[in-house]
């Protein structure tokens, strides 16, 4: 599975193109494709909240909830070549740019079903100036 570097037009293949999946996802607002309704994530309407403990435990919610979400129409996960193990908020500034640390499983052939080769993977989440501003290792 390859799909092209959304920054240099450069074909993506692997890890980098997980990282740019989650990075998608992530700042898709939920329900706003109006063919895949279930695609994206609660992360782009929470970043307008005030930062508070309750506003933390919702991102820690919705970062595993958006990657691991069975899609109804292909009975798989959003990214089925990821899982999250932890997750954990390494920078958070009153301004509201907040930085969680992943770590997890990297599975190269989950997309076709295929579990059996695993690989730990390690990435970032970075909202900034109240957006998503992605995901890389």
């Amino acid at each position: 599975m390859a799909t092209i570097d959304l920054n240099t037009g450069k074909p993506l293949e692997g890890i980098d193109d997980v990282w740019q999946s989650i990075a998608t996802i992530l700042s898709t607002s939920l329900k706003s494709l109006v063919m895949a309704r279930d695609f994206g994530s609660k992360m782009p309407r929470l970043v307008d909240h005030a930062v508070s403990p309750v506003t933390l435990i919702d991102f820690y919610a919705a970062v595993p909830e958006a990657i691991n979400r069975k899609s109804p129409e292909s009975l798989m996960a959003e990214e089925p070549r990821f899982r999250i193990i932890q997750m954990e908020l390494s920078d958070m500034t009153d301004q509201g740019h907040a930085q969680f640390d992943i770590e997890g499983i990297y599975y190269p052939r989950g997309h076709l079903g295929d579990y059996s080769e695993a690989r730990d993977a390690q990435g970032r989440v970075i909202l900034s100036d109240n957006m998503v501003v992605g995901s890389y290792v």
